[in-house]
């Protein structure tokens, strides 16, 4: 008789290939307690730790089987019982979660004998709330190690590899299924026991997740009262899953409590209608702290059949992030978790590599809304955070998600259009939350009544060529240079009073320098648009906080000096600290000064043919600080009396900041930077080549583009750069018909720029 002859060898392939891990088989099996209409399915482990000892029992109150279905179901591999009529449990009408018809061999994957006892309900009506006693018992027990020691599935008959008993009068009124799994195939360690616990706190979506949220969280209605979490009927009286025994989750999970979060989204999608619908609302948490905070509702009719229908509710925390076991949104189907979605190391919606990249300052997702929304800031993309600043879950049902495909190991959906369907969508209700959070959080500044006035009377008393604000830095800094310079002179007096006294005055001019600081520091957006200041204002801040601080501790050892006992020590100390001053005050006017070119109404007044060299120099001294830190030489080719064509001040010294500061960041601790410049062919050409890191010339042009960075670690004190440096350098240059790129650097270099200004 010619026909096939199937190997025993058919159960482990099939196990390792279907079932990838000890998780995946118990999600299997509580599936199929889900799909038996129980209301409660425990999972108990036993001594899981000795795999002679351990065991592994699964009980639900579901309807049962009888010996017929035992054999059609349990002992047919992928059998067709889930896939005929309407696909949807026998008295509850829960829609079925499997429709392989493999999921017992997940009981394969766990041990190597499984004995099942099985108590049959009576028949029921669709749609009861209950299900009616029990009428019969089954009781099986098969041992794959039996079965495996065959050649093949047709020899099983007669061995007792395979019992099945059935009785009419069962040992319990109530119906049910208890599978008792043991040996076990293998130890349970510590670090199998550890993610089948991280797995198990979400294999079903957490309450918040989709119950109703108490009236006093949001400040805005959302979508949802509650989530459609299953495709179920009415009278479903629900599904419950315990762990217990050496499974059991204890306090693993925090208190799932909305008012944790700052702001909370929902989206839905029907494919019948092809509408979408997107609603966010601040929390009243985030309220208390931000009271500008404002909440979005948006439709967009996508078309019908577009996508999968789903539904998601995104909880969101702006200054911590959620627990490692509920943190990241996650992907259910019929109410229970698809895997890996939302896992530590997944990153489904690209939030972690965008939050780790900081490649784009935009949020590009939400020009697919073409909705009325406030405009981003220029650096909204800096506030995106990973997946730990999320708890969230996205609901599918079968009957409404075609397209989506299960790999045959279970563990997550085949890639393709329905999938990236879901993960644009749920990204841009994320970035909705970054977008609102961030307008929100950026109050206008109100300015103090004595800031005010004297902001107000430095603008009376500057001229042309300074700006208000550089010529109240300019005073305070010649106001520590004059206090000292009497301390000097008190001390030669032996008039110590009069040293307390001059030190005590110095504080306001120091705290008026710290303020400033602090407001150049809170006010870089703005500053980004001065001639490109603002690309820069990293360093500039940390300069003016370092010479802030260090006039403060100037002050604090000279308060100490006049503690001293031996006159000759404090006359020391005290002329040490007053040189000292005289080179912070030095080092304040040349950042003042710096201020000035930059930003001043002479710096944009009228164009001149400037001395290229002393620009360069101007804006050198700027860096000089990280320039002196990393020890890199300096080579100054240029000519003394080699000129410009006729431009603003201001856009050389945007053009050399911009330049040095890049060939700062990437020069090696001890290497070299040169300038060169030329006049050639009837262009000013000048030069800037650097040490250290290699530009590749083919895809250097990108680095013009806006928001591209070239800094990929953010460096210690010139910080990450914002990408639009040389976007604003190429502007600078352009405005006179000249050309900027990378080229290829000099011997000795590893990159170069170069700049060529047409000479009139």
């Amino acid at each position: 008789m010619t026909g096939f002859s199937v190997d025993t060898k058919l159960f482990q392939e099939l196990g390792q290939l279907l079932v990838s891990k000890e998780s995946t088989a118990l999600v299997e099996l509580i599936k199929n307690a889900y799909d038996a209409d129980a209301t409660v399915v425990t999972v108990t482990g036993v001594n899981l730790g000795d795999p002679e000892r351990g065991r592994i029992v699964v009980t639900d109150d579901g309807v049962g089987m009888g010996g017929d279905e035992f054999r059609r179901g349990f002992l047919t591999i992928a059998g067709r019982t889930k896939n005929s009529g309407d696909r949807r449990s026998p008295v509850f009408g829960r829609r079925y979660t499997g429709e392989k018809g493999v999921g017992r061999l997940a009981s394969h994957k766990l041990g190597i004998v499984v004995e099942v006892q099985s108590r049959k309900a009576a028949p029921a009506r669709r749609g009861a709330v209950a299900l009616p006693p029990a009428v019969s018992e089954l009781n099986a027990r098969i041992d794959w190690g039996a079965i495996e020691a065959l050649e093949t599935l047709d020899q099983i008959e007669g061995t007792g590899a395979v019992t099945v008993v059935e009785r009419s009068e069962p040992t319990k009124p109530g119906s049910g299924t208890t599978l008792t799994i043991s040996p076990l195939r293998t130890a349970w360690s510590d670090r199998i026991r550890s993610s089948f616990l991280r797995e198990a706190a979400t294999l079903a979506p957490l309450p918040v997740t989709w119950k109703k949220l108490p009236d006093d969280v949001l400040a805005e209605k959302l979508l949802f009262d509650t989530l459609p979490i299953r495709d179920q009927q009415s009278g479903d009286p629900g599904f419950e899953v315990i762990f217990g025994g050496d499974l059991a989750l204890g306090d693993r999970l925090l208190p799932d409590v909305a008012a944790a979060a700052n702001w909370i989204a929902e989206i839905a999608f029907d494919r019948d209608s092809g509408k979408l619908a997107i609603a966010l609302s601040p929390t009243a948490k985030e309220l208390r702290d931000h009271s500008a905070a404002e909440g979005f509702r948006f439709e967009k009719f996508l078309g019908r059949n577009a996508g999968p229908s789903f539904s998601g509710r995104i909880l969101q925390q702006s200054k911590g992030t959620w627990s490692h076991e509920v943190g990241g949104i996650r992907l259910f189907m019929e109410g229970f978790r698809v895997s890996p979605y939302g896992d530590l190391r997944d990153d489904w919606l690209g939030l972690d590599h965008t939050y780790l990249s900081r490649a784009k300052r935009s949020l590009t997702s939400l020009a697919a809304l073409d909705a009325d929304i406030p405009e981003g800031l220029e650096n909204e993309g800096l506030t995106i955070q990973g997946n730990q600043a999320y708890l969230g879950a996205v609901f599918l049902h079968r009957s409404s998600s075609p397209g989506l495909e299960m790999v045959v190991s279970r563990e997550g959906f085949l890639p393709g259009a329905a999938l990236d369907f879901i993960a644009d969508w749920t990204r841009v209700a994320t970035d909705l939350i970054v977008r609102f959070k961030s307008v929100a959080r950026n109050k206008v500044k109100e300015i103090r009544p004595r800031d005010r006035s004297a902001q107000r009377n430095a603008a009376y008393r500057s001229d042309i060529n300074e700006t208000p604000t550089a010529l109240r830095v300019r005073e305070n800094a010649l106001q520590v240079e004059r206090t000292f310079a009497n301390i000097a002179q008190a001390v030669e007096r032996n008039d110590f009073q009069t040293v307390a006294r001059e030190a005590k005055d110095l504080q306001p001019s120091l705290s008026e320098i710290r303020e400033m600081a602090d407001q150049f520091g809170s006010e870089a957006v703005q500053w980004r648009v001065l001639a490109s200041l603002g690309a820069e204002l990293a360093a500039f801040v940390h300069e003016i906080n370092t010479v802030g601080l260090q006039i403060s501790a100037l002050a604090r050892e000279l308060e100490d000096a006049l503690t001293m006992d031996d006159l000759e020590r404090t006359r020391a100390a005290i002329r040490k600290a007053r040189q000292r001053a005289l080179d912070l005050a030095d080092r304040i006017r040349r950042n003042a000064t710096y201020l000035v070119d930059a930003t001043s109404f002479e710096g944009r007044r009228r164009r001149t043919r400037l001395l290229l060299r002393d620009g360069f120099e101007a804006v050198r001294q700027f860096f000089e600080s990280r320039i002196e830190q990393k020890n890199i030489t300096i080579i100054n080719d240029v000519p003394a009396d080699f000129r410009t064509p006729p431009m603003f001040p201001s856009e050389l010294s945007g053009i050399f900041t911009n330049l040095l500061s890049n060939a700062v960041k990437f020069t090696d601790v001890g290497g070299r930077i040169e300038i060169m410049a030329r006049e050639q062919g009837g262009f000013c050409e000048v030069r800037i080549a650097n040490t250290g890191v290699a530009v590749d010339l083919s895809r250097a042009r990108r680095f013009f583009e806006a928001f591209q960075s070239t800094t990929e670690r953010p460096d210690a004190v010139l910080g990450q750069g914002m990408g639009m440096g040389l976007t604003i350098t190429r502007a600078f240059v352009q405005e006179y018909g000249g050309e900027i790129d990378f080229v290829a650097p000099p011997a000795g270099f590893a990159t170069a720029i170069c700049f060529k200004i047409p000479v009139r």
